[in-house]
């Protein structure tokens, strides 16, 4: 392996899950194991999202053991390579990513070189920071729509992914249909003027008249089948997360899933859209993605979130609130 920058490096510090129900203790352990396949990152940033505290009150179908890190993406610098990399990747240079499975809230991760993607110059790290998972799950939500022209409905257009879903709609030439509360609404009103409030029960007859008939396509992180009523039956719904209230997520996840397997061939069609899955399975696609993706937020293309800088201090406290604003998004910064 190439060497690392700093050869003293031998502990880590690192957020780890002991207790469902608290946030993540701060931990000082060892080093990740070395091999002859990963690079060894030192993290900077590292976004924090309903994910990951979701996951701490152990309400996270995908991490249901205690012991875990938090944190799908990040950025860092690379500290140490393998021998043998066929990337352009070198010692010392900036990049980000995501990781098929939780673990960046952490000061130094061991990953695969081909989950690494360079940060352009341009773009500051918390910035960056903001852009990995949530950007590439609106990418990859739309991708699983295969829309060429078209309405969507983008729920919670000003959230985390809803705010990229509609971004990246619009740029595809696609028109904009929005849900938002009226807390979000303005922020979500800077990609589309078409905003229904979700509180409303009237909301979905409101688009199927806007529409002359429904739309055709949406993007959904509730689950709720309701939202089949707004779709043509010759479109479809992609489901990037299923809701469920408090306690109760790990079974609204499973049950959704299952639901939208049998849906796949319904009318309208649904399909479901997990990065951790993407990630793992089709990696040339999630970099190209994420390479366009940084590029476009480079260019002034696509607007980001904020950044709200969260120090190792005051993790647990912003951990347990949870709470950004409209067009926030908290990021762990070391």
């Amino acid at each position: 392996m190439t060497s690392p920058r700093d050869n003293t490096l031998s502990d880590r510090d690192a957020m780890r899950v002991t207790q469902f129900g608290h946030p993540p203790t701060p931990v000082r352990e060892p080093m990740p194991k070395r091999n002859d396949r990963n690079a060894l990152i030192r993290v900077t940033h590292a976004s924090i999202g309903v994910t990951d505290t979701g996951a701490a009150q152990g309400d996270y179908l995908l991490q249901p053991v205690r012991g875990f890190v938090p944190g799908y993406d990040f950025v860092g610098v690379i500290e140490q390579l393998p021998s043998v990399t066929q990337s352009q990747l070198r010692v010392g240079q900036r990049i980000a990513g995501v990781l098929p499975r939780m673990g960046a809230h952490a000061s130094v991760i061991s990953v695969a070189p081909s989950l690494l993607v360079p940060v352009p110059d341009s773009l500051d790290s918390a910035t960056a920071a903001t852009v990995p998972l949530d950007a590439v799950t609106a990418w990859f939500a739309l991708d699983a729509l295969a829309l060429t022209r078209g309405t969507v409905l983008v729920q919670g257009a000003g959230g985390a992914v809803g705010s990229w879903a509609a971004q990246l709609a619009t740029e595809q030439g696609l028109t904009v249909y929005g849900t938002a509360s009226s807390r979000s609404r303005a922020y979500a009103g800077q990609f589309t003027t078409s905003l229904v409030d979700y509180h409303d029960p009237n909301w979905i007859t409101q688009i199927i008249e806007a529409t002359n008939g429904g739309v055709d396509g949406a993007i959904d992180h509730t689950g709720s089948s309701s939202i089949r009523r707004a779709v043509r039956q010759t479109g479809g719904v992609v489901r990037t997360a299923f809701g469920g209230a408090p306690g109760h997520q790990r079974s609204a996840t499973a049950s959704g899933f299952l639901t939208s397997a049998l849906l796949r061939y319904a009318r309208p069609r649904e399909r479901i859209c997990s990065v951790p899955i993407i990630v793992a399975t089709r990696r040339a696609e999630y970099r190209d993605a994420l390479t366009k993706l940084f590029a476009a937020v480079s260019r002034g293309e696509l607007v980001p979130p904020r950044p709200r800088i969260v120090s190792p201090t005051d993790y647990a406290q912003a951990f347990a609130a949870n709470i950004a604003n409209p067009g926030e998004k908290m990021v762990l910064e070391r």
